[in-house]
């Protein structure tokens, strides 16, 4: 978590690239990167994913790693983009959020 907030900006604020930053991410990622956009929607410009597990604690997959790494699925809520919107979204900080998702994804 804290390399993707703390550690990789600090590196990349040294070579002059600027403030704004967007972040993205595909599968796993596209997850992390809707839910790190989501916890803290100032520090992003734009977010994007493709092909994101966007509701993980309704899935067989997610149910299983929240239980196996937090202790219950309860304790994975706080780290599920789709309830992370739905309980503190809309996001003003976005204009638009970008998700691309297939239509044979095993996940849908």
């Amino acid at each position: 978590y804290t390399y993707i907030t703390e550690e990789l900006p600090s590196v990349v604020s040294r070579y002059g690239v600027g403030d704004v930053k967007g972040i993205f991410g595909h599968s796993m990622g596209g997850h992390g990167a809707l839910t790190l956009a989501f916890r803290d929607p100032q520090s992003w410009a734009s977010v994007s994913a493709f092909a994101p597990i966007s509701n993980p604690t309704k899935c067989p997959w997610g149910e299983k790693a929240f239980k196996n790494y937090l202790g219950s699925v309860d304790a994975g809520k706080e780290h599920d983009a789709t309830l992370l919107l739905k309980f503190h979204g809309p996001f003003d900080e976005y204009d638009d959020i970008l998700i691309d998702q297939g239509l044979a994804d095993e996940f849908l």
